[in-house]
Order: structure tokens, then C-alpha cells, then sequence
């Protein structure tokens, strides 16, 4: 398999193998700060992206569908509506 050349590179696969070189390079304590780092970042936005989101808004949606369900009566569905209720409390 050949080799690609750099000039045929597209500017996003330029930005892609510089990143790449770049970890290459990097010693295996430099490599785990990095991904340490990443992770959390990670974490940090999706834990506040939730916070973000509507939550009432999909439990209501997520009740209406499991309402739907053989089995599951009025008594369940309020059970399950406290305790989302009980945990979004915690959470603030």
C-alpha cells in the first residue's frame, strides 16, 4: 500500500495528522495527562449538558410511552414519577 502524499491532504486530514504526530510524540506520562484530561472534559460537558436539558419534559414523554405497556397501571406510573421527582431533588 502506498504511501498518501501530504499535498493531496484535505485540510481536515492536515488538522487530523497533526494531532496524530503530535500524540505520537508525546511520552507515556504526557500521553496519560492527555487522556485524563480529555475524559474529564468529557464528564464535565455532559454532566452539564444534562443539567441543560429539559428533564420534565422527557419523563412526562417517557411516562406517557411506558403507560402503553400490559401491566403497567396508574399506581406504577406514580411510583415512577415520585421517584424521578426524589432524584432530581438530590441532584440540585
Amino acid at each position: 500500500m502506498a504511501k498518501k502524499r501530504s499535498c493531496r491532504r484535505t485540510a481536515d486530514e492536515d488538522k487530523i495528522h497533526e494531532k496524530a504526530v503530535k500524540m505520537r510524540k508525546m511520552t507515556d506520562e504526557q500521553l496519560v495527562h492527555y487522556v485524563e484530561d480529555r475524559v474529564e472534559k468529557a464528564r464535565s460537558e455532559g454532566f452539564n449538558q444534562g443539567k441543560k436539558s429539559s428533564g420534565g419534559a422527557d419523563i412526562n414523554k417517557f411516562l406517557k410511552e411506558i403507560s402503553s405497556i400490559k401491566g403497567i397501571g396508574d399506581a406504577t406510573i406514580c411510583k415512577i414519577a415520585d421517584h424521578f421527582r426524589k432524584a432530581g431533588n438530590q441532584n440540585e
